[in-house]
């Protein structure tokens, strides 16, 4: 096992890494998960986490931090589409025996589609499109919630508090769902305020779930915030299609909500995920390593 070739696949996301050893066969050997690695944390942090979650994986494993040299990394990261980002990362000085980054997105359409040409719609607390046909890559959205993801959970929720203020003012008719809202905040607009002044997206995402409740039971304003976020998603999804992606995954906590109301023209194209993130990490590992001989 000592000179056994060993991949490292990281899955980096804003809450948690994850972290797979594989053989050159592709058993897996060990996995850990440790913190958010969004390279917006700072790369001290993130590649911290990466290096925690490699060793717990070695301890999976059976093997110590003296193998971490000998990992061939693949690391998939979000925050990776700002190039000032991919610069930090490949400047950040590593312990393994080789390391390739791409964004979270792009190896989760890796893994989603075992490295097949194919594209994925990550949505969940944010949003993020990606696709890959032949050599060509195309991603969409992605790019935070403060101006970005209107297809996302985080931005479903926002929209959810921002319509029960407008109606708490008079200015928006009240519904049963501006009304829970409000009592979120003991209808306050003031406690929203202060909530505002520290809300993360996952904050603002924690209202969702109130959102499809009461679209379901046929509120007014809850349907149209969620048409918003459809017709969002569904604008990117046929931008993935017209760059020649022919399968897509949807992927996140919000995927089957959004693909059980895709039109049947993008509904026929979707098919479920073959493997996960880290998968497509290390195969983008693998890759890299045959480029490189």
């Amino acid at each position: 096992m000592q000179n056994e070739r060993l991949y490292l696949g990281i899955d980096g996301g804003g809450t948690r890494c994850r972290a797979r050893i594989v053989n050159a066969s592709g058993d897996i050997l060990g996995e850990a998960v440790s913190g958010g690695a969004n390279t917006r944390l700072g790369m001290d942090h993130v590649f911290g986490e990466i290096v925690a979650a490699a060793s717990l994986a070695l301890e999976k494993a059976g093997m110590d931090d003296s193998r971490l040299g000998d990992l061939h990394a693949g690391l998939g990261l979000a925050g990776l589409p700002l190039e000032r980002e991919r610069k930090l990362a490949h400047a950040y000085p590593h312990p393994f025996a080789s390391i390739c980054f791409a964004t979270d997105a792009y190896t989760a359409c890796l893994g989603a589609h075992d490295g097949a040409d194919g594209a994925i719609l990550i949505v969940g607390t944010g949003t993020c499109g990606q696709a890959i046909v032949g050599n060509r890559e195309l991603s969409v959205a992605g790019w935070g919630f403060e101006v970005s993801d209107i297809g996302s959970g985080a931005r479903i929720g926002r929209a959810a508090i921002e319509t029960a203020l407008l109606a708490h003012d008079g200015l928006a008719n009240q519904t049963d769902l501006t009304k829970q809202v409000m009592g979120k905040f003991n209808n306050n607009p003031e406690d929203i305020v202060a909530f505002a002044e520290t809300a993360r997206p996952a904050d603002y995402g924690s209202f969702c779930p109130l959102v499809f409740d009461a679209e379901a039971k046929g509120d007014a304003a809850a349907g149209v915030i969620i048409d918003i976020a459809v017709q969002a998603n569904l604008q990117i999804l046929r931008k993935l299609t017209a760059f020649g992606a022919s399968q897509i995954t949807l992927m996140g906590g919000l995927a089957d909500q959004m693909a059980n109301r895709m039109p049947r023209d993008i509904a026929d194209q979707l098919v479920s995920a073959k493997h996960d993130a880290m998968h497509g990490a290390i195969l983008m590992a693998k890759q890299r390593e045959r480029t490189a001989a």
